[in-house]
């Protein structure tokens, strides 16, 4: 009698890895994409929360803070560090009524927030 053996040759293991490995090339750069992505959207919505927290600092004091520290605890909930896509701090410079908040997304490319008066 002859007994059969269960289990994968060596050639059918050696196949599904080469398949696995052509497929996670395949997957690699849309994941990078999708990664950029989310850090330039994050950029975005960390620029538009700092202009409507300067905002309304502004229309409760008067002016524009001096930094951005001035914004914690009471403008910005919680000890928020807000970080460009190349996660360096935002650059914040002010004069009175008017300001300027930019950041840098995933590619290097400086970014002015909308409430910004370089952007206006």
């Amino acid at each position: 009698m002859k007994s059969k053996q269960a289990g994968f040759t060596l050639i059918e293991v050696v196949a599904v890895a080469a398949l696995l490995g052509v497929l996670v090339t395949m997957v690699m750069p849309s994941l990078d994409g999708a990664n950029t992505k989310v850090k330039n959207a994050k950029l975005r919505n960390d620029l538009a929360a700092v202009d409507q927290a300067i905002q309304l600092y502004k229309m409760e004091n008067g002016s524009v803070p001096d930094t951005l520290e001035a914004l914690q605890t009471e403008y910005i909930s919680g000890s928020s560090e807000f970080k460009d896509a190349k996660g360096e701090a935002l650059t914040y410079t002010a004069s009175d009524t008017t300001y300027t908040l930019t950041g840098k997304n995933a590619a290097g490319e400086l970014i002015t927030s909308g409430g910004s008066s370089a952007s206006e």
